[in-house]
């Protein structure tokens, strides 16, 4: 375990934690049943993925090394049969917090949702992919999915589980965040977390889908301030503090904590990801921040260079 006492912060009965709790992320499988515009898994990806053997010797792998969180993540995890199977598999193992990151439709189907959380899923993540339903159908790629996305927050509002919404900033979508978590807000959703559209792998050419973060940061203010004036959680994962002056406390980093993620394909640690940051450039050279930032992704520096960065006198 951690070295570090984890903080732990409690609502509406769901606990979870802010830092130092190892998680064990497993990527059941590429495949999935949208075909987002933004998505970066390839059609070849989208063919390969963990079989349960597999899932479960990491989950004892996992275990015998302390960890007590896990997150099953896709692709769509749901899509997989044996889901419920491996979420009693883990409890069973003595992992006291199951995480679920799933694009929700499924849970349009009470019963399903029950069997979840009846299994032991007590953290459930959303995608909630783009902000009117208009959009929303025109990203994924389905029709009829808009209806589904709603009666799946009904469904998770009305038993009390507390999703947590993740919504994707890119071109097309981060100018209305404000107006975006309060219309999640006003529907039940009490935690939101803001991801960056990631120019990787299948995404990798459509660049004009990449904001500057110092425009997405503006408006991600007026998401926060939202936050604080109705007494909800925003946070946002890819946007350093130094764009965020008076919002440090809503910022997260998916690196900063001990991640152990395992995929189809090989099984590494988070924080060396590409997608949690690696770039420091010269203006971070001094910054407060500078050991706790991960600094800028490669994949944004690619495309708008590392000079929008300040550094945060100490």
């Amino acid at each position: 375990m951690s070295a570090r006492s984890p903080e732990r912060r409690k609502a509406r009965g769901v606990v979870w934690y802010d830092d130092g709790v190892p998680l064990l992320d497993v990527v059941l499988g590429y495949d999935c049943n949208l075909a987002c515009t933004y998505c970066t898994i390839t059609e070849e990806m989208r063919r390969r993925a963990l079989s349960t053997e597999q899932v479960a010797q990491e989950i004892d792998r996992a275990a015998t090394r302390g960890f007590r969180d896990v997150a099953f993540t896709g692709g769509e995890p749901t899509i997989r049969s044996d889901l419920p199977a491996l979420v009693r598999y883990a409890k069973k193992r003595g992992f006291e917090h199951v995480k679920v990151a799933s694009n929700g439709l499924r849970y349009a189907h009470a019963p399903y949702l029950a069997l979840l959380a009846e299994a032991g899923v007590d953290q459930f993540h959303v995608s909630m992919h783009a902000p009117s339903d208009a959009a929303y159908e025109e990203t994924v790629q389905r029709e009829g999915t808009a209806e589904l996305r709603r009666k799946a927050i009904e469904n998770l509002v009305a038993r009390g589980l507390d999703p947590i919404a993740d919504l994707i900033l890119k071109e097309d979508t981060y100018r209305d965040v404000r107006a975006w978590v309060e219309r999640l807000f006003a529907q039940g959703i009490r935690h939101l977390r803001l991801w960056l559209v990631s120019l990787t792998d299948g995404n990798r050419a459509n660049v004009d889908q990449l904001p500057r973060l110092s425009d997405v940061a503006a408006k991600a203010r007026e998401a926060f301030e939202a936050a604080r004036e109705g007494g909800y959680e925003v946070h946002a994962l890819h946007i350093p503090r130094c764009f965020l002056p008076g919002y440090e406390d809503h910022v997260r980093h998916p690196g900063a904590d001990v991640v152990r993620v395992v995929t189809p394909d090989e099984v590494f640690d988070l924080k060396n990801s590409r997608l949690t940051g690696g770039v420091k450039p010269a203006g971070c050279e001094g910054c407060r921040h500078f050991e706790t930032c991960p600094g800028l992704r490669p994949d944004y520096v690619e495309r708008h260079g590392a000079d929008e960065v300040r550094a945060v006198p100490a």
